[in-house]
């Protein structure tokens, strides 16, 4: 017959590689869909980089405004540069030191990047039409 703190090693061992497999393969998972997003994003500020060019060869050459749209689209060239080349877990590791270190600076950082970007979406949206009820023979649009 097999010893209880035999049989009970066992099952820990098992146990604990089995949360070694699961943790694994969550990690790859999260590593993959942080990649992904990663490189989307990349993707989507040269996109925003490359319509700065189109529109800075719109402007007259050598023009204040297209001096201005090129100096923009080359700033955004370097941010999708650096989003691509970001080492994600090393940024949340300094994160997450910084946040240990100084957590009401970082906490007030939070908030104030929470309210600009609130600001950032109610501005960048595009206004609504208030509802308006169409009348067609004498009813209301819609009703028979």
């Amino acid at each position: 017959m097999t010893d209880t703190p035999d049989l009970e090693s066992q099952a820990r061992n098992y146990a604990k590689d089995l949360g070694d497999k699961a943790k694994s393969a969550i990690s790859d998972t999260v590593r993959e869909k942080t990649d992904a997003a990663q490189h989307q994003a990349a993707a989507e500020v040269q996109t925003t980089a490359d319509a700065a060019h189109a529109a800075a060869d719109t402007f007259d050459p050598g023009s204040i405004q297209a001096q201005a749209a090129h100096m923009v689209a080359g700033h955004l060239e370097d941010a999708a540069r650096r989003v691509r080349t970001l080492d994600i877990e090393q940024t949340v590791t300094d994160v997450s030191g910084f946040a240990r270190r100084n957590p009401l600076l970082f906490l007030g950082a939070a908030a104030l990047a929470g309210f600009a970007a609130t600001r950032f979406l109610k501005a960048s949206e595009p206004e609504t039409q208030p509802y308006a009820t169409h009348h067609h023979n004498g009813g209301t649009y819609g009703s028979s």
